[in-house]
């Protein structure tokens, strides 16, 4: 790890990082003023570093991924007031527990939905370490994904093998999309459905679907993974919408069929399989 300028979400920070996930740099002086979130010194020769999708999370991450999970609790079953006590699973792991995990199951370790669906968590006296890997989630009995030690980027399980891709999802962002994958499937109602018009069109499905919140309906802002945007409820509807530029669908789950009806007549251009 090494200190020094980093961007997130178009953003200046100063603190850790590591090196090895360095995707590209940009000089912070070039940087609009109310971008530069930190109090640390800046000379012209300063560049901030930008990341793989895949990193080691960043302490304003952390801050976002409790924030979110504080949110998250409004609409589905978690408890971000709980203080589990991990001694026993780092003395078992042999390593510490890694941060994101530790938020994610203070979150979830009292709500049996996240361990017992055919794709789940597993329970903290059941993850193990392999291949340098803390498997947390697995498909029936064969591993999915996990922590890699010794860089703490996601790690995930094909064709027999683990994988640590630069692109895609990070381990905390892993983390949350399966917690909320489970939670909307395990609704009364749940329904797939394609997504048409601008929907499909837009490069920014987030930032598309900001004009359709209200004091209704809201968008999971921290989640922050592109091509991808979490909608949800007062009434606890939960919406995964996803958007390529040329292709975009929608998952979503309910407490009522005719609260998907309003959802989906209220953003139009949805059609329900």
């Amino acid at each position: 790890m090494q200190q020094g300028f980093y961007i997130y979400r178009n953003n200046i920070y100063y603190g850790c990082y590591c090196a090895e996930q360095v995707s590209g740099y940009q000089n912070v002086s070039l940087s609009r003023p109310e971008r530069i979130l930190t109090d640390h010194q800046i000379t012209k020769e300063d560049r901030a570093v930008r990341f793989w999708e895949n990193h080691h999370l960043l302490e304003p991450e952390y801050a976002d991924l409790q924030a979110m999970l504080f949110k998250m609790q409004s609409f589905m079953d978690l408890s971000v007031e709980e203080n589990i006590d991990f001694s026993a699973v780092e003395e078992k792991l042999g390593v510490p527990f890694p941060r994101e995990l530790k938020l994610v199951y203070n979150a979830i370790g009292n709500h049996e939905e996240y361990f017992s669906n055919t794709e789940h968590f597993l329970p903290l006296d059941e993850i193990y370490v392999e291949q340098g890997i803390i498997v947390f989630f697995q498909k029936k009995r064969a591993p999915i994904a996990g922590c890699d030690i010794d860089s703490g980027r996601l790690a995930q399980y094909y064709k027999r093998e683990w994988h640590i891709e630069r692109s895609g999802f990070c381990c905390y962002q892993f983390c949350v999309g399966r917690m909320l994958t489970i939670a909307l499937e395990n609704r009364p109602v749940f329904k797939k459905g394609r997504c048409k018009g601008r929907f499909v069109a837009t490069l920014d499905i987030e930032r598309e679907l900001k004009n359709f919140c209200n004091e209704e309906y809201h968008l999971l802002s921290e989640f922050n993974v592109y091509g991808i945007a979490v909608m949800y409820s007062d009434e606890k509807l939960i919406a995964w919408i996803r958007s390529n530029g040329f292709y975009s669908d929608i998952h979503a789950g309910a407490m009522d069929e005719s609260h998907l009806e309003a959802f989906g007549a209220h953003l139009g251009q949805i059609t329900w399989r």
